[in-house]
């Protein structure tokens, strides 16, 4: 019998997922152009506050249950794909364990709707957070499958250095204590 992990990660890696229609696509590639360009622009005017405001957002909205909408998706994917941004919110959910599964489960669902690009992020922080929860053999699975669309990604690379030298999972959850949400977003992680 599967676990609930299991399942996930089964799902998140499952090559038979319903591809997106013509419109779907349309939708989702409309929504990321204009969450990328609201992100630039903010970022051009203030980047720590607008990657502070942009993981707000994306943590609010990741702890309602209900599927995204193809706007929240991009926000989502452009938040994640930022990597000052995706750090911050990694340092979020080490201080929010009890919201890790929900994060899990979103996650999953939208790697699924993902544009190419924005997959092995969204798979690295997936892992990321399997990690902090001690699911050792998911994060191996998340790590690569995100390598193998994007083998140069550095997030995923250090994943799979650490679970190949079986680096206990306390070690990521004492490295994102230490450093603080602010400096995440600075660019200090």
């Amino acid at each position: 019998m599967k676990n609930t992990n299991d399942e996930q990660a089964d799902s998140f890696l499952d090559p038979q997922a319903p591809s997106l229609s013509a419109k779907q696509v349309k939708q989702r590639n409309a929504q990321l152009v204009k969450a990328a360009n609201t992100f630039a622009t903010a970022i051009a005017a203030d980047a720590l506050s607008a990657r502070g405001e942009l993981v707000t957002s994306i943590y609010e909205r990741m702890q309602v249950e209900a599927d995204l909408t193809w706007h929240e998706h991009a926000q989502l994917s452009v938040g994640i794909c930022d990597i000052r941004t995706r750090d911050g919110l990694l340092r979020m959910l080490h201080d929010s364990p009890e919201l890790r599964m929900q994060f899990q489960s979103h996650l999953i669902r939208e790697v699924a709707r993902a544009e190419q690009e924005c997959i092995a992020p969204l798979a690295t922080v997936y892992a990321g957070i399997a990690w902090l929860e001690g699911q050792t053999q998911v994060t191996r699975l998340a790590v690569d499958h995100a390598l193998k669309l994007d083998p140069s990604y550095s997030l995923a690379q250090l994943l799979d250095i650490a679970l190949r030298h079986d680096v206990p999972p306390s070690v990521w959850s004492s490295s994102l204590a230490a450093v603080s949400f602010d400096a995440c977003l600075k660019g200090a992680a």
